[in-house]
């Protein structure tokens, strides 16, 4: 219909980026192409990734409870409600089409210099990170 030939790659890069910041509202809504004018059909930069690194303290994810338990309670919401088993599928049939290029220097660099965001904030956020950059090692050209 779009003639876009590497949807499947687009999805893929999609759902790696969803699963490594636990990015839990990637719904049917959340997924998109462009259309010029002339009807021709192009990839839309990956956008709404403001669920991710469980951003909402209020009511899901509150800044008192332990980190850890708290990342193995998100759910997916594209194919199914586990990140790895999106991923799984996903690369059975693409294979892994990005790799990220940060290290955890990088990370704890960006973090320091986000002063904006109180300490207690920056810190769950690396903790989120270092841990998923463990469990999907194989995405990083290094760690």
């Amino acid at each position: 219909m779009t003639g876009l030939q590497k949807f499947g790659i687009y999805m893929n890069k999609l759902l790696t980026i969803d699963a490594l910041f636990l990015n839990e509202d990637r719904h049917t809504h959340n997924i998109a192409v462009l259309m010029n004018g002339k009807g021709n059909y192009a990839y839309c930069p990956i956008f709404d990734n403001g669920a991710g690194l469980l951003a909402d303290t209020t009511m899901d994810y509150p800044l008192s409870g332990d980190v850890h338990m708290l990342m193995d309670n998100v759910r997916a919401k594209t194919i199914c409600d586990e990140f790895d088993e999106q991923l799984d599928i996903s690369e059975a049939l693409y294979k892994t089409n990005l790799k990220f290029n940060f290290t955890k220097k990088d990370v704890t660099e960006l973090l320091k210099n986000a002063g904006v965001y109180p300490e207690e904030i920056r810190n769950r956020v690396e903790t989120i990170i270092f841990a998923q950059m463990r469990k999907y090692s194989y995405l990083f050209s290094s760690v």
